[in-house]
């Protein structure tokens, strides 16, 4: 049976509300160079009737932002309207309900004012939703705002959706959020604040005119967007290689700027929560290295189940379908079909294009699978002194934006990547890296992280209509199919 008293370490503000301020996350954050508040954090009602859900990788700062709510609610609440608790250690849903219900009685003999109440990594308890039912059919969903948050996509967006009728009504927006590393315009903005301030004059943290200028790029006055930014040029490619060691994770960005390097210590804790999370889920851990390793070795090229459960050692196709599906429902690839143009669908029989979209997150397994007792700092610079590797990261860092892109074009409950970006590829092996779906259009995307352009670099977007080629520093706004390099790209999608 819980009891209220069971709650207390973890609502230490329920005592005294400046307690909150020795919260280790926040006094961490305090003590950090830099500080990222995500700016999704704005789209979070807390004074809607609603169920939100928060889903995210390990350690991109799900719980963080958590604890600079409640901080923020504190201000302006009773501190008793604010329950916080962590679903880690939890062994059952019964326990989750007792735990809501215990919090709920006594906080509601208090007072009757609105109650927030955020469980993180509720996705570690089986069939939670079960009980997050219990607790809205009994005690009604007026005047409560729930936060949930988890590490699995398709768990807790899947289990949100079978509350039917118990969520709370979204009239401007969707209940389910989805944080993921900082963008490289977000980034940009961490890392200097007057070319931060200068892209905000500009518009570009909206997202309807991050789009205008997209379209802009592609057949309209580019220059109107380019030209302020060209004289940014060299200052962004050196943030550019700051954002392919370290993500843009902040325990990573923080670890550079006050001693140089990143530890092998934050490395291994994404990859122990990350492989934890995998065991949990009844998913065998050296299968799943095995099948990374094999996504790491044809990163950025089209690959079909059966070559990787050959390299992996797995005997089914199905076996390596299910495990890959899995992984990107972790956060840890991303995974685009083809695409029929003419159909303007998914080839969803052919072979897949699979990357690991985030930079530390491919540093930490490539360190882990090729020498795990190796300093994984160290092995990320090397890789990245070869053009050919850079080039390989920077194509699947265009294709995590462009996913953005194409959800921020349409945000819905219902979105799915692999409906919204895709790759193109002939009979003959020629092939476009990306085409982005934005409504009813389709729009090729060819990367060449390279310092040389020739026209042959061109070739296979001239069988489209229109195009765009991202580079590493070659820039041509002035023909049908538009070069831009991939730093100024980045902050403009």
């Amino acid at each position: 049976m819980v009891e209220i008293y069971d709650l207390l370490p973890q609502n230490p503000w329920w005592e005294d509300k400046k307690l909150i301020e020795n919260d280790e996350k926040l006094t961490n954050l305090n003590s950090a160079r830099y500080i990222w508040i995500p700016r999704f954090k704005s789209h979070i009602d807390i004074e809607k009737d609603s169920v939100y859900s928060l889903r995210g990788p390990r350690q991109v700062g799900k719980t963080t932002l958590l604890k600079i709510m409640i901080r923020e609610q504190l201000k302006k609440r009773n501190p008793v309207d604010i329950c916080y608790f962590t679903c880690d250690l939890m062994r059952s849903n019964i326990e989750l309900k007792d735990t809501i219900e215990a919090y709920l009685k006594w906080a509601l003999r208090q007072s009757k004012d609105r109650k927030i109440i955020m469980i993180d990594e509720i996705s570690r308890v089986e069939n939670w939703e079960l009980s997050i039912k219990f607790i809205v059919d009994t005690y009604g969903l007026m005047e409560k705002t729930f936060v949930l948050t988890g590490s699995s996509s398709w768990d807790l967006k899947h289990s949100i959706e079978r509350l039917p009728g118990r969520k709370g009504e979204m009239k401007n927006g969707n209940i389910n959020k989805i944080l993921l590393p900082m963008k490289f315009s977000e980034y940009v903005e961490l890392k200097s604040k007057s070319l931060g301030q200068k892209f905000r004059d500009m518009g570009l943290f909206d997202n309807s005119i991050r789009i205008d200028a997209l379209y802009d790029i592609l057949e309209g006055d580019a220059g109107k967007w380019i030209n302020p930014l060209i004289p940014q040029m060299n200052s962004l490619e050196d943030i550019m290689e700051d954002y392919l060691l370290d993500g843009g994770i902040m325990t990573a960005v923080n670890s550079i700027a006050s001693t140089g390097a990143i530890p092998n210590s934050i490395y291994e804790l994404y990859l122990q929560f990350f492989f934890g999370d995998l065991t949990k889920l009844g998913r065998d851990e050296g299968l799943a290295k095995r099948i990374i390793s094999a996504i790491i070795k044809h990163e950025g090229k089209p690959i079909g189940w059966l070559k990787i459960s050959r390299e992996a050692d797995v005997s089914s196709t199905v076996t390596v379908n299910q495990y890959c599906e899995l992984l990107q429902t972790l956060f840890a690839v991303n995974i685009y079909p083809a695409v029929d143009f003419d159909k303007k669908t998914a080839k969803h029989r052919s072979e897949k294009k699979i990357q690991i979209p985030n930079p530390f997150f491919f540093h930490a397994f490539r360190g882990f699978l090729v020498n795990p007792g190796g300093n994984y700092y160290k092995m990320a610079k090397t890789y990245l002194l070869s053009p050919e590797n850079k080039s390989i990261l920077t194509e699947s860092l265009c294709g995590d934006h462009l996913a953005r892109l194409a959800y921020n074009y349409s945000p819905t409950d219902l979105f799915d990547v692999s409906n919204s970006l895709f790759y193109y590829r002939t009979n003959k092996g020629e092939s476009v890296d990306y085409v982005v779906r934005l409504g009813e259009e389709l729009i090729p995307v060819e990367v060449k992280y390279q310092s040389k352009i020739g026209s042959n670099d061109f070739k296979n977007l001239r069988r489209f209509d229109k195009g765009l080629l991202v580079t590493k520093n070659y820039l041509d706004l002035e023909n049908k199919y538009r070069a831009i390099p991939l730093s100024l790209f980045l902050m403009l999608i």
